[in-house]
């Protein structure tokens, strides 16, 4: 019996040794040939598909905001961004953010040097007359109903007192050192677009920010969020000079006047102590209204 003959070379490998070594093509050994049905599969796109996966399980996940929306209840506020009812709160609150953008300057207007357009300086004629409350409730109905970024500065220490932000570096800091950068001191909140500049925890041997510094440090807000509406809770104008002293370089005030309470000889004193301001308005907190005087949901109001 004559001895057997070399097994017949596959067609495909018959081809391939017909045409030669292919130029910047490596010849794969039989034994690294795919086998039938996996001929088009490539280890290449496995291993894309691998690092793909392990990038986006390492991809950073966005911190969550510094202020709950529990933690904005607690200090205060009673309008809610996503409440299907109209209320009272927030049908006033949309009339008084009105105003307020109204009397805004456009962010490409020609500036007057002295002063920061963007900055609304909310304060009263002495304090417990609700500043705080319309200021907080006042920064998320602009950021909620207008979409514009809103920051709201503490300039006294009470609304951070109430945040949870008391020991959270802020203004006083930003006072010290106004070349920092500012974006590092602000505080995300629940409400999209609402923002929170903390007032500051006093540092051991650390004097109060003057007046002077105070300004100082808030210019350096404004140059720096030329976007934003920047909303100033300020002691009250009788208490301190930080108020009269803030009103000649902010685009507009608000004086709160809580009704019934707010003695008139008080209102004028604050009026021309804040005349500085070449805009000024003010807004009546806790006023009785029958039902025929307002509008919206009358169970639902919540006041300061």
């Amino acid at each position: 019996m004559t001895g057997m003959s070399a097994p017949r070379t596959h067609l495909a490998e018959r081809a391939v040794a017909a045409m030669g070594p292919l130029r910047g093509v490596e010849t794969l050994a039989p034994d690294t040939l795919a086998p039938p049905g996996l001929a088009s599969t490539s280890q290449a796109p496995l291993r894309e598909v691998s690092r793909n996966a392990e990038s986006f399980a390492q991809a950073p996940v966005a911190p969550p905001p510094a202020v709950d929306m529990q933690a904005l209840r607690d200090a205060g506020l009673a309008f809610e961004p996503q409440a299907e009812a109209r209320t009272r709160l927030a049908e006033e609150l949309a009339l008084i953010q009105n105003q307020v953008l109204r009397a805004m300057p456009p962010v490409d207007a020609a500036r007057n040097a002295t002063t920061c357009r963007q900055l609304v300086m909310l304060t009263s004629a002495k304090a417990e007359e609700g500043k705080s409350f319309m200021a907080l409730n006042l920064a998320a109905s602009l950021a909620a109903g207008t979409g514009q970024p809103v920051l709201l500065v503490d300039v006294d220490g009470g609304v951070s007192q109430r945040l949870g932000l008391a020991d959270a570096p802020g203004l006083r800091a930003l006072a010290q050192d106004p070349a920092q950068p500012v974006s590092l001191l602000l505080r995300t909140t629940a409400i999209t677009g609402l923002s929170v500049l903390p007032y500051g925890a006093r540092q051991p041997g650390q004097a109060a920010p003057s007046s002077a510094a105070l300004a100082a440090a808030l210019r350096a807000v404004a140059v720096a969020l030329p976007r934003h509406v920047v909303l100033l809770d300020t002691p009250a104008a009788l208490s301190s000079s930080d108020a009269p002293t803030l009103a000649a370089m902010v685009g507009q005030v608000l004086l709160v006047v809580r009704a019934e309470q707010t003695p008139r000889d008080a209102v004028e004193a604050a009026l021309d102590v804040l005349e500085a301001c070449p805009v000024l308005q003010l807004m009546l907190n806790q006023s009785r209204m029958s039902s025929d005087d307002s509008f919206g949901d009358p169970a639902a109001t919540a006041d300061g």
